[in-house]
Protein backbone atom coordinates (compact mmCIF):
# COMPACT_ATOMS: atom_id res chain seq x y z
CA UNK A 1 0.00 0.00 0.00
CA UNK A 2 1.18 3.63 -0.82
CA UNK A 3 1.43 5.80 1.49
CA UNK A 4 0.99 9.25 -0.07
CA UNK A 5 2.05 12.57 0.60
CA UNK A 6 -0.97 14.09 2.90
CA UNK A 7 -1.78 16.82 0.78
CA UNK A 8 -4.43 19.28 1.75
CA UNK A 9 -6.68 18.94 -0.59
CA UNK A 10 -10.14 19.96 2.01
CA UNK A 11 -10.76 16.16 2.85
CA UNK A 12 -12.91 16.57 6.60
CA UNK A 13 -10.60 17.20 9.45
CA UNK A 14 -12.43 13.66 10.95
CA UNK A 15 -10.72 11.96 8.18
CA UNK A 16 -7.41 14.11 8.66
CA UNK A 17 -7.33 12.76 12.49
CA UNK A 18 -7.49 9.21 11.07
CA UNK A 19 -4.55 9.92 8.86
CA UNK A 20 -2.34 11.61 11.65
CA UNK A 21 -3.06 8.87 14.21
CA UNK A 22 -2.41 6.01 11.62
CA UNK A 23 0.61 7.89 10.25
CA UNK A 24 -0.79 6.85 6.61
CA UNK A 25 -3.04 7.93 3.83
CA UNK A 26 -3.77 4.62 2.79
CA UNK A 27 -3.78 4.24 -1.82
CA UNK A 28 -4.43 0.52 -2.60
CA UNK A 29 -1.62 0.24 -5.51
CA UNK A 30 0.66 -2.38 -6.61
CA UNK A 31 -0.70 -5.85 -8.70
CA UNK A 32 -3.23 -7.80 -6.98
CA UNK A 33 -1.28 -10.00 -4.86
CA UNK A 34 -0.11 -6.97 -3.55
CA UNK A 35 -3.67 -5.37 -3.52
CA UNK A 36 -4.97 -8.37 -1.28
CA UNK A 37 -2.44 -8.13 1.04
CA UNK A 38 -2.86 -4.43 1.51
CA UNK A 39 -6.63 -4.94 2.44
CA UNK A 40 -6.40 -8.10 4.44
CA UNK A 41 -3.78 -5.62 6.89
CA UNK A 42 -5.97 -2.49 6.51
CA UNK A 43 -8.95 -4.90 7.29
CA UNK A 44 -7.56 -6.31 10.37
CA UNK A 45 -7.33 -2.62 11.53
CA UNK A 46 -9.96 -0.98 10.92
CA UNK A 47 -11.99 -4.29 12.99
CA UNK A 48 -9.55 -3.31 15.74
CA UNK A 49 -10.54 0.34 15.67
CA UNK A 50 -14.06 -0.62 15.32
CA UNK A 51 -13.92 -2.34 18.35
CA UNK A 52 -13.13 0.41 20.34
CA UNK A 53 -14.73 3.21 18.41
CA UNK A 54 -18.47 1.90 17.92
CA UNK A 55 -18.75 -1.65 19.39
CA UNK A 56 -21.59 -3.67 18.14
CA UNK A 57 -23.67 -5.21 21.38
CA UNK A 58 -26.21 -7.86 20.01
CA UNK A 59 -29.23 -7.12 17.98
CA UNK A 60 -27.79 -9.24 14.90
CA UNK A 61 -26.65 -13.24 14.43
CA UNK A 62 -25.37 -14.97 11.40
CA UNK A 63 -25.10 -18.34 9.79
CA UNK A 64 -22.48 -19.10 7.19
CA UNK A 65 -23.31 -21.28 4.48
CA UNK A 66 -22.50 -22.58 0.94
CA UNK A 67 -24.68 -22.42 -1.83
CA UNK A 68 -24.94 -25.41 -4.15
CA UNK A 69 -22.43 -23.94 -6.52
CA UNK A 70 -20.02 -23.63 -4.05
CA UNK A 71 -20.23 -20.07 -2.63
CA UNK A 72 -19.16 -18.92 0.77
CA UNK A 73 -22.31 -16.38 2.08
CA UNK A 74 -22.59 -15.25 5.31
CA UNK A 75 -26.57 -14.19 6.65
CA UNK A 76 -27.33 -11.40 8.83
CA UNK A 77 -30.44 -11.58 10.78
CA UNK A 78 -31.72 -9.00 13.05
CA UNK A 79 -33.00 -10.51 16.25
CA UNK A 80 -36.02 -7.85 16.96
CA UNK A 81 -37.65 -8.87 13.57
CA UNK A 82 -38.44 -12.73 14.53
CA UNK A 83 -41.38 -13.78 13.48
CA UNK A 84 -41.73 -11.48 11.01
CA UNK A 85 -41.54 -11.38 7.24
CA UNK A 86 -39.08 -8.81 6.77
CA UNK A 87 -37.16 -7.57 3.80
CA UNK A 88 -33.74 -8.88 2.74
CA UNK A 89 -30.68 -7.62 1.02
CA UNK A 90 -28.60 -9.57 -1.32
CA UNK A 91 -25.06 -7.70 -0.46
CA UNK A 92 -21.81 -8.05 -2.96
CA UNK A 93 -18.72 -6.86 -1.44
CA UNK A 94 -16.02 -4.32 -2.94
CA UNK A 95 -12.64 -4.92 -4.49
CA UNK A 96 -12.71 -3.95 -7.74
CA UNK A 97 -13.70 -8.14 -8.63
CA UNK A 98 -10.36 -8.60 -7.59
CA UNK A 99 -9.82 -8.33 -3.78
CA UNK A 100 -12.20 -7.77 -0.37
CA UNK A 101 -14.57 -9.99 0.64
CA UNK A 102 -17.73 -11.17 3.60
CA UNK A 103 -15.44 -10.41 6.35
CA UNK A 104 -14.15 -7.27 5.33
CA UNK A 105 -17.56 -5.70 5.31
CA UNK A 106 -18.82 -7.12 8.18
CA UNK A 107 -19.20 -4.21 10.37
CA UNK A 108 -21.03 -2.27 7.46
CA UNK A 109 -23.49 -5.19 6.97
CA UNK A 110 -24.15 -6.04 10.56
CA UNK A 111 -24.47 -2.10 11.10
CA UNK A 112 -27.30 -2.13 8.19
CA UNK A 113 -28.72 -5.07 9.09
CA UNK A 114 -29.33 -3.51 12.41
CA UNK A 115 -30.20 -0.59 11.71
CA UNK A 116 -32.48 -1.34 8.96
CA UNK A 117 -34.48 -4.38 10.59
CA UNK A 118 -33.87 -6.68 7.19
CA UNK A 119 -31.84 -10.44 6.55
CA UNK A 120 -28.84 -9.65 4.89
CA UNK A 121 -27.25 -12.17 2.72
CA UNK A 122 -23.36 -11.38 1.79
CA UNK A 123 -22.48 -12.77 -0.85
CA UNK A 124 -18.02 -13.92 -1.50
CA UNK A 125 -18.29 -13.74 -5.16
CA UNK A 126 -15.19 -15.68 -6.74
CA UNK A 127 -12.08 -13.08 -8.13
CA UNK A 128 -9.97 -12.23 -10.84
CA UNK A 129 -7.60 -13.21 -12.43
CA UNK A 130 -8.53 -16.38 -11.03
CA UNK A 131 -11.77 -16.21 -12.61
CA UNK A 132 -12.08 -13.18 -15.24
CA UNK A 133 -15.13 -11.16 -16.38
CA UNK A 134 -17.90 -12.09 -16.18
CA UNK A 135 -17.46 -14.60 -13.15
CA UNK A 136 -18.47 -12.26 -10.74
CA UNK A 137 -21.61 -11.51 -12.59
CA UNK A 138 -22.35 -15.27 -13.15
CA UNK A 139 -21.38 -16.01 -9.53
CA UNK A 140 -24.02 -12.66 -8.18
CA UNK A 141 -26.83 -13.33 -10.49
CA UNK A 142 -26.73 -17.27 -9.39
CA UNK A 143 -26.57 -16.36 -5.84
CA UNK A 144 -29.15 -13.95 -5.81
CA UNK A 145 -31.54 -16.40 -7.22
CA UNK A 146 -30.66 -18.85 -4.37
CA UNK A 147 -31.22 -16.18 -1.61
CA UNK A 148 -34.60 -15.79 -2.90
CA UNK A 149 -35.49 -19.12 -2.69
CA UNK A 150 -34.34 -19.73 0.78
CA UNK A 151 -35.85 -16.14 1.91
CA UNK A 152 -38.50 -17.89 3.89
CA UNK A 153 -36.06 -19.99 6.23
CA UNK A 154 -34.56 -16.90 7.61
CA UNK A 155 -37.58 -15.33 8.35
CA UNK A 156 -37.60 -12.44 5.14
CA UNK A 157 -39.96 -12.23 2.28
CA UNK A 158 -38.82 -12.80 -1.07
CA UNK A 159 -40.94 -10.56 -2.67
CA UNK A 160 -38.86 -8.01 -0.54
CA UNK A 161 -35.15 -8.59 -2.41
CA UNK A 162 -33.35 -5.62 -2.77
CA UNK A 163 -29.36 -5.72 -4.33
CA UNK A 164 -27.21 -3.36 -2.07
CA UNK A 165 -22.92 -2.96 -2.21
CA UNK A 166 -19.99 -0.97 -1.96
CA UNK A 167 -18.14 -0.01 -4.91
CA UNK A 168 -17.27 -2.83 -7.50
CA UNK A 169 -20.36 -4.63 -5.68
CA UNK A 170 -22.04 -1.38 -6.12
CA UNK A 171 -22.03 -1.40 -9.70
CA UNK A 172 -23.07 -5.28 -9.47
CA UNK A 173 -26.02 -4.46 -7.45
CA UNK A 174 -27.12 -2.67 -10.52
CA UNK A 175 -25.59 -5.37 -13.28
CA UNK A 176 -27.62 -8.30 -11.37
CA UNK A 177 -31.05 -6.88 -12.08
CA UNK A 178 -30.42 -6.13 -15.19
CA UNK A 179 -29.00 -9.47 -16.11
CA UNK A 180 -32.40 -11.07 -14.67
CA UNK A 181 -34.50 -8.42 -16.54
CA UNK A 182 -32.82 -10.12 -19.58
CA UNK A 183 -33.34 -13.66 -18.77
CA UNK A 184 -37.02 -13.01 -18.44
CA UNK A 185 -39.48 -14.99 -16.69
CA UNK A 186 -39.90 -15.10 -13.27
CA UNK A 187 -36.51 -13.62 -12.57
CA UNK A 188 -37.70 -10.23 -14.84
CA UNK A 189 -39.44 -8.92 -11.58
CA UNK A 190 -36.92 -10.65 -8.59
CA UNK A 191 -35.10 -7.73 -7.29
CA UNK A 192 -37.38 -4.45 -6.26
CA UNK A 193 -34.72 -2.00 -5.17
CA UNK A 194 -30.64 -1.37 -5.50
CA UNK A 195 -28.81 0.52 -3.10
CA UNK A 196 -25.90 1.33 -4.94
CA UNK A 197 -22.97 2.74 -2.60
CA UNK A 198 -20.17 4.31 -4.62
CA UNK A 199 -20.35 2.61 -7.91
CA UNK A 200 -17.72 2.11 -10.53
CA UNK A 201 -19.87 2.65 -14.07
CA UNK A 202 -17.31 4.47 -16.28
CA UNK A 203 -13.86 3.57 -17.37
CA UNK A 204 -11.39 6.03 -16.56
CA UNK A 205 -9.89 6.03 -19.82
CA UNK A 206 -13.38 5.13 -21.79
CA UNK A 207 -15.72 8.57 -20.79
CA UNK A 208 -17.96 8.83 -23.43
CA UNK A 209 -17.70 11.97 -25.18
CA UNK A 210 -20.86 13.74 -23.85
CA UNK A 211 -20.05 13.13 -20.47
CA UNK A 212 -16.25 14.19 -20.27
CA UNK A 213 -17.16 17.64 -19.54
CA UNK A 214 -18.83 16.00 -16.10
CA UNK A 215 -16.79 13.51 -15.37
CA UNK A 216 -13.43 14.58 -13.84
CA UNK A 217 -13.15 13.00 -10.28
CA UNK A 218 -11.00 10.52 -11.70
CA UNK A 219 -8.53 13.33 -13.33
CA UNK A 220 -5.04 13.60 -11.50
CA UNK A 221 -6.13 11.32 -8.64
CA UNK A 222 -2.78 9.36 -9.05
CA UNK A 223 -1.46 9.88 -5.57
CA UNK A 224 -3.37 12.18 -4.16
CA UNK A 225 -6.92 10.93 -3.05
CA UNK A 226 -7.48 8.10 -0.55
CA UNK A 227 -8.21 4.54 -0.31
CA UNK A 228 -8.06 4.34 -4.71
CA UNK A 229 -7.17 6.61 -7.21
CA UNK A 230 -7.02 6.41 -11.07
CA UNK A 231 -3.91 3.66 -11.33
CA UNK A 232 -5.84 1.16 -8.65
CA UNK A 233 -8.89 1.20 -10.82
CA UNK A 234 -6.96 0.89 -14.22
CA UNK A 235 -5.24 -2.42 -12.85
CA UNK A 236 -8.73 -3.74 -11.19
CA UNK A 237 -10.45 -3.47 -15.23
CA UNK A 238 -6.99 -4.84 -16.78
CA UNK A 239 -7.48 -8.00 -14.11
CA UNK A 240 -10.70 -8.33 -14.86
CA UNK A 241 -10.63 -8.47 -18.27
CA UNK A 242 -13.75 -6.56 -19.09
CA UNK A 243 -14.81 -4.95 -22.60
CA UNK A 244 -14.59 -1.37 -21.60
CA UNK A 245 -18.54 -0.85 -22.81
CA UNK A 246 -20.08 -3.92 -21.64
CA UNK A 247 -23.47 -3.27 -21.18
CA UNK A 248 -23.72 -4.78 -17.56
CA UNK A 249 -19.71 -4.25 -15.74
CA UNK A 250 -20.74 -0.24 -17.20
CA UNK A 251 -24.54 -0.21 -17.07
CA UNK A 252 -23.98 3.42 -18.50
CA UNK A 253 -24.22 1.74 -21.99
CA UNK A 254 -27.41 -0.39 -20.69
CA UNK A 255 -30.25 0.94 -23.27
CA UNK A 256 -33.39 0.30 -21.05
CA UNK A 257 -32.30 1.60 -17.71
CA UNK A 258 -35.72 2.64 -17.07
CA UNK A 259 -36.52 -1.28 -16.11
CA UNK A 260 -34.27 -0.84 -13.22
CA UNK A 261 -36.68 -0.64 -9.66
CA UNK A 262 -36.07 2.39 -7.50
CA UNK A 263 -32.75 2.94 -6.92
CA UNK A 264 -30.49 5.02 -4.07
CA UNK A 265 -27.47 5.97 -4.95
CA UNK A 266 -24.42 6.94 -3.30
CA UNK A 267 -20.93 8.98 -3.86
CA UNK A 268 -18.38 10.54 -1.99
CA UNK A 269 -16.00 14.18 -2.60
CA UNK A 270 -13.12 12.70 -3.07
CA UNK A 271 -13.56 9.52 -4.73
CA UNK A 272 -11.79 9.19 -8.08
CA UNK A 273 -15.67 7.16 -8.94
CA UNK A 274 -17.32 10.65 -7.72
CA UNK A 275 -18.83 11.52 -10.78
CA UNK A 276 -19.72 7.39 -12.21
CA UNK A 277 -22.88 8.46 -9.72
CA UNK A 278 -23.97 11.34 -11.44
CA UNK A 279 -23.56 10.34 -14.50
CA UNK A 280 -25.41 7.10 -14.27
CA UNK A 281 -27.98 9.19 -11.91
CA UNK A 282 -28.35 11.68 -15.53
CA UNK A 283 -28.83 8.48 -17.49
CA UNK A 284 -31.09 6.62 -15.09
CA UNK A 285 -33.20 9.95 -14.83
CA UNK A 286 -33.43 10.43 -18.95
CA UNK A 287 -34.77 6.97 -19.22
CA UNK A 288 -37.70 7.64 -16.84
CA UNK A 289 -36.49 5.77 -13.90
CA UNK A 290 -36.77 6.47 -10.42
CA UNK A 291 -32.82 7.38 -8.23
CA UNK A 292 -31.79 9.00 -5.62
CA UNK A 293 -28.66 10.42 -5.10
CA UNK A 294 -27.11 11.25 -1.56
CA UNK A 295 -23.46 12.62 -1.61
CA UNK A 296 -20.99 12.74 1.18
CA UNK A 297 -18.74 16.05 1.40
CA UNK A 298 -14.86 15.92 2.18
CA UNK A 299 -14.58 12.19 2.39
CA UNK A 300 -12.96 9.55 -0.10
CA UNK A 301 -13.70 6.21 -1.77
CA UNK A 302 -16.02 3.69 0.72
CA UNK A 303 -15.21 6.11 3.89
CA UNK A 304 -17.62 3.87 6.05
CA UNK A 305 -15.17 1.28 6.52
CA UNK A 306 -13.10 3.44 8.82
CA UNK A 307 -14.29 4.36 12.08
CA UNK A 308 -15.58 7.99 11.51
CA UNK A 309 -18.68 9.79 13.00
CA UNK A 310 -19.74 10.42 9.37
CA UNK A 311 -19.20 6.71 9.17
CA UNK A 312 -22.33 6.71 11.47
CA UNK A 313 -24.47 9.06 10.24
CA UNK A 314 -23.85 7.01 6.70
CA UNK A 315 -25.26 3.37 8.25
CA UNK A 316 -28.43 5.55 9.31
CA UNK A 317 -28.83 7.38 5.86
CA UNK A 318 -28.71 4.00 4.22
CA UNK A 319 -30.93 2.27 6.62
CA UNK A 320 -33.38 4.65 5.96
CA UNK A 321 -32.56 4.36 2.74
CA UNK A 322 -33.32 0.58 2.47
CA UNK A 323 -36.61 0.87 4.48
CA UNK A 324 -37.71 3.44 1.86
CA UNK A 325 -37.55 0.86 -0.75
CA UNK A 326 -40.68 -0.50 0.74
Amino acid sequence: MVTSAAEDIGLAPEWMKWETQAGTRPVLSGDIPNMRQQMDGLSQLLKDQWNDFHPLDGGVSTIDLVTPCGLDVRVYQPEDSKGKAVPIGAFYHCGGYCIGGIQVEDTLVRNLCKLSQTVIASIQYRHAPEYPAPTALDDCVRATKWVASNAASWGADPNKLYTMGPSAGAALSISVPLRLHDEGGDSAGLVKGVISLSPCEVHPDHIPEKFKGMHTSAENSAGRLPVIDIESMRTFYSTYTVPLDDKYTFAIYYPKLQVLPPVYIVSAEFDPLRDDAYVFEKLVKEAGGKITHKTYKGLPHVFWLFPLPQSLQFFEDTAKAIKGLF
